[in-house]
């Protein structure tokens, strides 16, 4: 989402050098002031994904509290981001980067890519431990909210043609569901990187011969979000009723109505979900380090964190959160979501991503 702090180019940094004038007594003496030196870096750049949407009374807050201004540098999906600012350790687009989930976190080990740096509320135990990241991801990364990637089906759509909706992973391959689903590439999104583990946790060794019947069931891949959701989900006016997309759609859309909506065109498939944590960090070799780590620490802050359920339709990380009633209301939260270990998602996420490329590209 783009908005008044928001570019998608990188941002220009220029040194200032101010030259102290000296006083009248001190001129006419022919004495003069030394100058100072560069003067500290008056803005924080948070290098984010193209949907990320900018808390705005948060980031304001920030702003007031820190003399710092935020700037947002938005850059594709958040696997490109990734991607990109591992092509330039040490050398960064900003200060601090966000969107690193929980699938993707091992990437930036060995890289490089982050300086250590943990906030109080991730200490002292505000942030539940079990969203922190095993050994020494615990301290380059913080997370800052949840939700559960899911497949998401126009109720609207499937009720006035009399078909009933799928349930789990499987039925989506089925014949009823030609041509219907639209999701994203586990190579450059994070939601369809997180589905591609969904699916092995769903289909087992089989996830492969699964993901043929996908194919030849008229599966669509697009490249993000925003592509799959916004351009071919029928609620937004395109031709697939089915997107991979999040729990916490539906009240996106009684919001984003505008009041034309009082209860949401979709449901949440339960059975396919799989939860899905997301992460900041400090940037090696961030202009202004310490604007970062003050800009980290507000993410996991009650005014930052209270504003994530309506700014970006996810749950905060920090216990104690108020949700808003229309969240509550319509944000699903399934109980059981489907679950591979870090541990072998590190090991294993590269191998399954290139085996899901010879069968689907």
């Amino acid at each position: 989402m783009m908005n008044r702090r928001t570019s998608t180019g990188a941002v220009a940094r220029v040194a200032v050098v101010i030259g102290l004038l000296a006083s009248g007594a001190a001129a006419c003496n022919g004495a003069t002031e030394p100058s100072a030196g560069p003067s500290e870096p008056r803005e924080v750049v948070l290098v984010t994904y193209d949907s990320f949407a900018l808390p705005e009374a948060a980031a304001d807050a920030f702003e007031e509290q820190t003399g710092l201004t935020l700037r947002v540098v938005a850059g594709g999906d958040s696997g490109s981001v990734l991607a990109s600012a591992l092509l330039r350790p040490g050398s960064p687009d900003g200060d601090v980067i966000f969107g690193i989930d929980d699938a993707s976190a091992t990437r930036v080990l060995g890289e490089d890519l982050l300086v250590p740096f943990v906030p109080a509320a991730v200490s002292d135990g505000s942030v539940p431990a079990e969203l922190r990241l095993p050994g020494d991801l615990a301290d380059l990364l913080t997370p800052v909210d949840t939700g559960d990637v899911c497949v998401i089906a126009d109720s609207e759509w499937f009720a006035a043609r009399g078909i009933a909706l799928p349930q789990t992973v499987g039925d989506l391959a089925e014949p009823a569901y030609r041509d219907l689903l639209v999701v994203q590439s586990p190579v450059t999104s994070s939601p369809g990187l997180a589905f591609l583990i969904g699916t092995v946790a769903s289909e087992g060794d089989s996830w492969p011969a699964y993901w043929e019947r996908l194919r030849d069931n008229g599966v669509r891949v697009r490249p993000s979000w925003d592509d799959a959701y916004n351009n071919d989900y029928t609620v937004s006016g395109g031709d697939r009723p089915l997107v991979v997309s999040y729990a916490s759609s539906p009240p996106a859309e009684v919001v984003f109505s505008e009041g034309a909506r009082t209860e949401p065109a979709s449901v949440v498939l339960v059975d396919t979900c799989v939860r899905q944590v997301e992460y900041a960090g400090v940037l090696r070799g961030a202009p202004n380090p310490e604007g970062a780590e003050r800009l980290v620490e507000f993410m996991v802050s009650p005014e930052w964190q209270a504003q994530l359920p309506l700014a970006n339709f996810v749950f905060p990380a920090v216990t104690g959160t108020q949700l808003p009633p229309v969240f509550e209301q319509f944000a699903a939260r399934p109980a059981t979501p489907l679950v591979i270990p870090g541990d072998r998602v590190g090991a294993e996420r590269d191998e399954w991503v290139e085996r899901w490329r010879t069968i689907l590209e």
